[in-house]
């Protein structure tokens, strides 16, 4: 697969996690394609390894966007009226600290005959696990308990964004990185790219996506009024 830069990298996990369209990423300022559908953020500021970029939702004026970066430049706080919500973004660049074989003895693909243990994993969730949209789904079974998943929680044409559940009673035994290598590899089998993404402060989620090989490739930072976060 081809390598692709912070950018282009950039781009593909926006569009896959919120759903939206976003021309080529030439500039430092770029805007949400209008004819598509527009996160609940009005600005995400992408902090890549040499350079800053900034997204914007269509629908928000020119003075709207002056006021914001005025504020983003006066304050170190969050700008008032803003709710901010800071995530790292990673893909696979590294060698993982379980291989393949060892991860295939831990876990395997569900199906429709894991439809039962799906069901008491979480309530309702054997359907959602079993649509087309959320595949490849991996899963660690013991004593007849499904007690790790990953799946596809965000895909598109050209990426799939990583969801992991794992029972609390079964971590730190490896199983969520078990799922986690095989989802992303027959992710890869199929011509896309895996994706990674966890809340800045979310540690253990970061320890996993590092002991799967998946390094950052942006911090970002995104700001959604308060007044839509309540609606």
């Amino acid at each position: 697969m081809p390598t692709k830069s912070s950018r282009e990298l950039l781009q593909l996990h926006l569009e896959a996690v919120w759903g939206i369209s976003l021309p080529e990423l030439t500039s430092t300022h770029t805007e949400i394609t209008g004819t598509g559908s527009q996160p609940p953020w009005q600005l995400y500021i992408g902090e890549l390894e040499t350079e800053q970029l900034y997204i914007w939702r269509s629908d928000l004026s020119m003075p709207a966007r002056s006021r914001l970066l005025q504020s983003l430049e006066q304050k170190t706080e969050t700008p008032a009226g803003y709710q901010t919500r800071s995530e790292v973004a990673l893909t696979r660049t590294a060698p993982t600290m379980m291989d393949l074989q060892t991860a295939r003895s831990m876990a395997h693909r569900l199906n429709r005959d894991d439809y039962s243990l799906m069901e008491d994993f979480e309530t309702g969730s054997s359907d959602y696990f079993l649509q087309e949209q959320v595949a490849p789904v991996f899963g660690v079974i013991e004593e007849n308990r499904l007690l790790s998943v990953a799946h596809s929680s965000r895909r598109t044409a050209h990426a799939c964004e990583l969801g992991v559940e794992t029972h609390a009673q079964a971590r730190r035994r490896g199983f969520a990185l078990a799922v986690t290598l095989l989802w992303a590899n027959a992710v890869e089998q199929d011509g896309l790219l895996p994706f990674y993404s966890a809340l800045a402060e979310n540690s253990a989620s970061l320890k996993l996506a590092h002991s799967a090989g998946y390094r950052p490739f942006v911090r970002g930072t995104s700001f959604t009024p308060i007044q839509d976060t309540l609606t």
